[in-house]
């Protein structure tokens, strides 16, 4: 079963390709085989009837045209009073054959035994090859024995010889011309048919993507015609509502940070220290808050293209950075991967995998290894987890941990969605889950430049 889903085709075009060739073949099969019943039959008629002629002419009464061939008929006649030997295979179709025309000609004979005696060496060779190699076919002995009465039997000898007829070499022939009058042009057709539909895969991928795709071609039938024409309006009104969208977040950006200096500095005049310290907490969680949720809003907006960069050296940047900070990171002998990203999005992510790890489990070990076509980043900490059933629960924003999480430590839900959200802007993949030996593993995927 596994070969044959490795051999199957898996584009449109492949298995449309398959399904007509094993369609071919079919008709072919049933009608070599209706072509090898009809040329059977006539074998078997060919066979018979030679022995059957010179039985009748033998017992015909009136007075015959030819006297000689007469003559001849009766001194090729055996007559016994029982079954004479068979020499050969016993051969009932050539029987059943001879007694429907013996019945045909007016003659009901007691019972028909008909017997084939090939060449030796020739035995198991079919009787309708037709020629080999330009020599004549091995003729065939055919043992006709007829009872005309309880004790009369007539016996005939004859010869047969296979239709010279090349079955297998007309069927291969005519099979190879009809793949390649059907396939080749429908192989160039499904190709035509299926150049819009790759194209339209590979715009998809693009769509929503800071360099955008390009229109779709609208070309082929027009079904194919009418869906690319409906995607490319589609993605002009996706394209539209991104710009929005980032017009937006920009005055919102704006808009809102010019209050939040303001009443910054207006707490700096309140008189009262303790009172002063807690607005001036409570602006500048406001101001993290608005980042991360313009930092979540904008993620894979990045307006320059992915560059090849070596994450080992970026993932040593970041904890450069933690460590001359005096965070306590750990980090392991990390295998050199290249990959094609946006840099900055994902040092955002690996900063706050680090951050979440420190902050909640007191200690972050970073590590990365290369799993065959992907390079793994790894977070670990030391903390309690999250519950099981919960861990999908947190990959949403403005979600947080009640009980192992406080909100005393600061932190706005949206941590883990951005590094989600750059994950799959990136091409990458984003798990969560519980160490065996306690403590949380945040891994980051990303595919490697071939």
């Amino acid at each position: 079963m596994a070969l044959i889903g490795w051999m199957r085709p898996r584009t449109l075009a492949g298995q449309t390709i398959l399904v007509v060739a094993a369609s071919l073949a079919l008709v072919q099969l049933i009608s070599f085989s209706l072509y090898y019943l009809t040329q059977r039959n006539q074998w078997i008629t060919v066979a018979a009837a030679p022995g059957v002629i010179r039985i009748l002419e033998a017992l015909d009464p009136r007075e015959p045209a030819n006297p000689f061939q007469r003559n001849r008929a009766v001194r090729s006649l055996g007559v016994s009073t029982e079954l004479p030997p068979m020499r050969g295979d016993d051969a009932p179709e050539i029987a059943a054959r001879a007694d429907e025309l013996f019945r045909t000609a007016g003659l009901v004979p007691l019972e028909v035994r008909a017997a084939v005696d090939e060449p030796q060496g020739r035995r198991r060779l079919p009787r309708i090859l037709g020629r080999a190699n330009g020599q004549s076919p091995p003729r065939i002995q055919v043992q006709l024995s007829v009872k005309l009465k309880p004790d009369r039997w007539v016996t005939v000898f004859t010869r047969a010889a296979p239709i010279a007829q090349p079955i297998f070499q007309r069927v291969v022939v005519q099979t190879l011309f009809f793949y390649g009058i059907v396939l080749i042009p429908l192989v160039w057709f499904t190709r035509r048919l299926a150049a819009p539909l790759r194209a339209l895969t590979s715009a998809t991928t693009r769509v929503g993507t800071p360099e955008g795709a390009p229109p779709v071609p609208e070309i082929g039938p027009d079904d194919v015609r009418g869906l690319a024409t409906a995607f490319n309006a589609m993605q002009d009104r996706i394209r539209s509502m991104l710009e929005e969208k980032d017009h937006m977040l920009g005055a919102i950006g704006h808009d809102l940070r010019t209050p939040l200096t303001a009443l910054r500095v207006r707490a700096e005049s309140v008189p009262d220290d303790r009172d002063r310290e807690r607005m001036v907490a409570t602006i500048e969680e406001m101001q993290r808050m608005l980042d991360d949720i313009l930092s979540l809003a904008r993620v894979g907006r990045d307006r320059e293209p992915p560059q090849r960069v070596d994450l080992a050296a970026l993932a040593d940047a970041a904890l450069d950075d933690f460590e001359d900070m005096g965070m306590p990171v750990e980090r392991s002998e990390m295998q050199r991967a290249v990959v094609n990203v946006h840099p900055r999005a994902i040092r955002r992510a690996l900063t706050n995998l680090i951050e979440n790890a420190v902050k909640y489990g007191g200690q972050a070990h970073v590590s990365l290894r290369v799993d065959r076509d992907r390079a793994i980043l790894s977070v670990a900490d030391n903390g309690p987890g999250i519950p099981e059933d919960r861990i999908e629960e947190m990959l949403q924003p403005f979600t947080r941990m009640e009980s192992s999480r406080s909100r005393d430590t600061g932190g706005t839900g949206l941590g883990l969605a951005i590094v989600r959200a750059i994950a799959s802007a990136e091409a990458g993949q984003f798990q969560l889950r519980n160490r065996a030996e306690g403590g949380l593993l945040a891994e980051l995927s990303l595919p490697l430049v071939p």
